[in-house]
């Protein structure tokens, strides 16, 4: 299939903001195209979501003792974050009260 140029930026200017941004995200080699699976686990390790935000673990725990991030604690002293949260926390959707 060709695609002409008109057509993509028609595309772009008409698209939703999330279906810009999931497009940004392919083209980027960010993501997996939006036929295949959601395989990203819901529930991350601190050295996962401070790797997925691109700050420090010191940070992360910073940004949890702020109340802007609600770890889930698994069993004592092991600790996760859900990704919906980090994603929520990145889109500004999450405010510290």
């Amino acid at each position: 299939m060709e695609v002409q140029n008109d057509e993509v930026i028609q595309a772009v200017f008409t698209a939703t903001d999330e279906a810009k941004e999931r497009a940004l995200e392919i083209l980027q080699g960010r993501t997996s195209s939006p036929s295949a699976p959601d395989e990203s686990p819901i529930l991350l390790r601190m050295g996962e979501a401070a790797e997925l935000l691109n700050v420090s673990r010191a940070t992360l725990w910073r940004v949890i003792k702020a109340g802007r991030l609600e770890k889930v604690e698994l069993y004592p002293g092991s600790y996760r974050l859900r990704r919906s949260d980090i994603l929520d926390l990145v889109k500004g959707d999450r405010h510290a009260d």
